[in-house]
């Protein structure tokens, strides 16, 4: 019976001492291969165990050291977008503003265009009423100065204008008549103009009758009273 216990006894303590040394050359090998993947030096068992571990915990790292360069690259490819929308609309906006720019100078030049058109045309009108005063002015300055001279030499001045300037000097004449209270010259100059063009004298008298004044030339009533 103390034999048996012996026996018994003894395979306890060898499977003890097998497990307790199989456990040593586990936890030795895990232990070796970590020194070795860490420093670099010894030797790295590849036990799958170990292996599959550090995989696992090699993607943990990789993944938790991405993620923070992932975010950073969403965050800077919304602020990309962000810019490119905001150069987007300031060119539009640049754009409209060129636009406006464009029609308002161009109203602009039309402005000046018209402003243009109407200095030339009141520059037209100022001259018009300049030459018209002008004229109006010799042909008061001539009235007077042939109405002071001896009739024949006045005739043989005026017999050598127009037939429109005639008839302007011969009411010239009247107006200047009437200021000094006199009878007009203008039928006898008229008739001695007729001594010696006929033609003209007798057109001289047609654009008198039928001239747009409606006050009537000593020349007129003269006529009048012949008929």
């Amino acid at each position: 019976m103390v034999g048996k216990r012996q026996t018994s006894s003894n395979l306890g303590k060898a499977f003890f001492l097998i497990l307790l040394i199989v456990v040593l050359i586990i936890v030795g090998s895990i232990l070796i291969d970590l020194v070795a993947n860490m420093t670099g030096v010894g030797i790295n068992l590849n036990i799958p165990i170990i292996t599959n571990m550090r995989s696992k915990s090699l993607k943990k790292k990789i993944r938790a050291s991405e993620d923070p360069f992932l975010l950073l690259r969403e965050e800077l490819n919304k602020r990309e977008q962000r810019l490119d929308l905001l150069e987007e609309q300031q060119i539009n906006q640049k754009n409209e503003i060129e636009k406006e720019r464009l029609l308002n100078d161009k109203k602009l030049e039309t402005l000046k265009e018209k402003e243009t058109e109407l200095n030339k045309k009141a520059e037209f009108l100022d001259q018009r009423d300049r030459q018209w005063e002008d004229k109006q002015q010799n042909i008061r300055e001539q009235a007077v100065k042939l109405y002071n001279m001896p009739p024949k030499d006045a005739v043989g001045i005026m017999e050598k204008q127009s037939e429109a300037d005639i008839v302007d000097i011969l009411r010239a004449i009247d107006a200047y008549s009437e200021e000094l209270g006199q009878s007009s010259t203008s039928p006898y100059l008229l008739s001695l103009i007729g001594q010696i063009n006929q033609e003209k004298a007798a057109n001289v008298l047609r654009k008198l009758k039928y001239s747009v004044n409606e006050t009537k030339t000593a020349v007129e009533e003269d006529d009048e009273i012949d008929e």
